[in-house]
């Protein structure tokens, strides 16, 4: 009789990730069906107090219910909806890359326009990009912030996956140093601050970006950020490294690369579109410890940020080479590279944060929480709970929802709806979970009670208004007979 291993063994590598794909699924739909379930009690507890607070009558109280739950049912119904490529409506191709490429789509049923990321299944799987598409697509559905971009819906058909996003007219942070090539210091604060608040509220979904780059932060129609590509990204555990125990230290074993040279020179850098989408893509702005395989913490992100606000300030980046492996070499051994040109005039205040991100993982800024960049004197004068609501510094031309002039705009290579038109919804258990539709009015028990309770106040202040008005009609009444 064979043994419960024997058995584990004759089973094959497939049927195995099919199976650790199912339990992962379930698990992750029955516990946020928990949730649900358990916000969804609260919610009518909370209502119905609310009603009888108001003295509604039973009458009034039924009709209320019966309104939220004809609105629930009538989302539901709409959610199970099958939705397919042939929803959409192609507007203009705004991006390519190695997996495939990004469309600015219209909604035919609603007229809305999303971004739609579109990428080969193939390309995916032979890249090994499984895990981290699944990661990107995890992230999107579970963020509801203003710095993260907004997903709209995910699915897949037999050879592509797609992830449909709010679309933001205004480029990304890469457009605008391509136009300015440097920024002023307040200017580098604003984007900066900006940055700090979107990789935290990452970090506080438990997602490391680990690919925070220029043209990975994009601007909305107002100048304000968002960060968007979390195809690198990865889930995580993050706590503050300063408690954490200290896990995967240096190999003295891994083989150490030969030490590169330092020029003085300023590099022949010029911003190239084009490499954002290529295979290799730019190493410019990873971690040193995600190179040398020392294993690694949410502080990769404040690495990245130290590097973005040193090439805002300096016009490239702190370990640019044209060689991208040199540039790994730059990266590694950057105790001897990293140098801030003296002619740059970066004030010494920004220097020191600078300093401060770029540095062994251990001591790096952030290390201990956010809470630690956010106070650092570069930041002098941020109101942190209101940047989103100022003006921001550049104010994108945009002239309507579907202006591209802020993206590059590319040629069609090949048809955006497949070649058989039937509505073809195929899935491979690699991508089991991964369709996702948003709902945005499932919170109607909330609107339902902030409806109330606006109600409540207009009463009460319709009721003060009239005091006022009964008040002032017997001022005016007794001011009136002294001269009668």
């Amino acid at each position: 009789m064979e043994t419960p291993q024997q058995q584990e063994d004759l089973v094959s590598p497939v049927t195995r990730l099919k199976a650790e794909s199912a339990k992962a699924y379930i698990e992750q739909k029955f516990s946020r069906l928990k949730t649900e379930e358990s916000k969804k009690r609260s919610d009518w507890e909370n209502l119905h107090k609310r009603m009888e607070d108001m003295r509604l009558s039973l009458t009034e109280q039924e009709l209320i219910k019966q309104e939220i739950l004809h609105q629930e049912a009538e989302a539901l119904r709409k959610k199970r909806q099958k939705i397919t490529v042939l929803d959409f409506e192609s507007l203009a191709i705004i991006g390519k890359g190695a997996y495939g490429e990004v469309r600015l789509c219209r909604v035919k049923a609603t007229g809305e326009i999303v971004a739609m990321k579109k990428m080969k299944k193939a390309e995916m799987k032979f890249k090994n990009q499984v895990k981290h598409i699944k990661a990107e697509r995890d992230i999107l559905a579970t963020a509801n912030n203003p710095w993260i971009v907004g997903l709209k819906y995910s699915f897949q058909d037999e050879d592509h996956l797609y992830l449909c996003m709010e679309y933001l007219q205004g480029g990304d942070l890469m457009t605008l140093l391509m136009k300015k090539d440097i920024l002023t210091e307040d200017e580098a604060r604003f984007y900066t601050a900006e940055i700090v608040l979107a990789v935290d509220s990452a970090h506080q979904l438990n997602y490391i970006h680990r690919d925070l780059k220029p043209d990975n932060v994009l601007l909305d129609s107002s100048g304000h950020i968002k960060l968007s590509d979390f195809g690198l990204c990865t889930f995580a555990e993050v706590i503050p490294s300063s408690i954490r125990l200290r896990r995967n230290q240096e190999d003295p074993d891994l083989p150490q690369p030969s030490l590169v040279t330092v020029s003085n020179e300023k590099p022949n850098f010029k911003r190239q579109r084009h490499l954002a989408y290529s295979t290799v893509g730019t190493p410019d702005y990873i971690a040193p410890e995600v190179f040398n395989q020392q294993g690694y913490s949410e502080t990769v992100d404040w690495w990245s940020v130290g590097v973005i606000l040193f090439e805002m300030l300096v016009g490239y980046p702190p370990f640019y080479s044209d060689d991208p492996s040199l540039t790994c070499q730059k990266i590694m051994h950057w105790k001897q590279t990293l140098r801030i040109p003296p002619e740059a005039g970066v004030s010494s205040v920004a220097v020191d944060l600078i300093l401060r991100l770029l540095r062994d993982r251990n001591d790096r800024l952030g290390c201990g929480g956010v809470d630690e960049v956010k106070s650092h004197p570069f930041f002098n004068g941020v109101d942190w709970d209101n940047i989103r609501n100022t003006r921001a510094p550049y104010i994108p031309e945009v002239s309507s929802e579907v202006d591209t002039r802020n993206f590059e705009n590319f040629k069609e290579d090949e048809p955006f709806y497949p070649e058989e038109t039937a509505r073809s919804t195929k899935k491979d258990f690699e991508f089991i979970g991964y369709t996702f539709k948003k709902d945005d009015n499932k919170e109607y028990l909330l609107n339902a009670l902030q409806e109330l309770e606006n109600l409540r106040r207009s009463e009460g202040n319709a009721r003060i208004k009239q005091k006022k008005w009964q008040d002032s009609n017997i001022e005016v009444t007794e001011s009136s007979e002294n001269y009668l």
